[in-house]
């Protein structure tokens, strides 16, 4: 006999560090943390892939994913809630939205984070919130910086 286990996928993509974490049956049992900064479209699904592989899951075995959605990197937040807008369609999956409390100080956005919750602390905040057929937006806590071309 098989027994079945509730497989919910953390992602933390609000930073220059980006950060998986596994849960079977509100318990944490795998995490991946990479260097991602302006790589993260590019290593999100091998880092992904790895940490399926070690627990021997597929993506057909996440039941849900719980993301942060902000604040934070406005590339970051944007790659990881339309990956999980993605999956949750595909899969047919439940989903859920966690915003952290403010990581910067507010004067600097390239402050040093004030607090960054853990892996845990994301799936509590967003466990109680999974539901079916939504879609996830990204919260930036902030007007977007984005830099203007240059004048040639």
């Amino acid at each position: 006999m098989r027994i079945i286990m509730k497989n919910t996928l953390v992602i933390d993509t609000s930073d220059k560090v980006a950060r998986f974490g596994l849960f079977q049956d509100d318990k944490l049992v795998d995490t991946l943390e990479w260097e991602a900064h302006r790589e993260l479209s590019k290593t999100f699904y091998a880092k992904l892939d790895e940490l399926l592989e070690r627990n021997k899951l597929s993506y057909q075995d996440l039941d849900s994913i719980i993301v942060v959605c902000g604040p934070g990197s406005f590339t970051g937040l944007r790659i990881g809630t339309v990956i999980v807008n993605a999956f949750a369609y595909a899969l047919e999956i439940e989903t859920a939205g966690v915003i952290q409390p403010p990581c910067h100080s507010g004067l600097d956005p390239e402050s040093k984070p004030l607090k960054k919750l853990t892996l845990e602390e994301i799936y509590n905040a967003g466990k109680k919130d999974l539901k079916k057929g939504r879609t996830l937006e990204p919260f930036y806590g902030r007007e977007p910086n984005i830099t203007a071309k240059k004048k040639k």
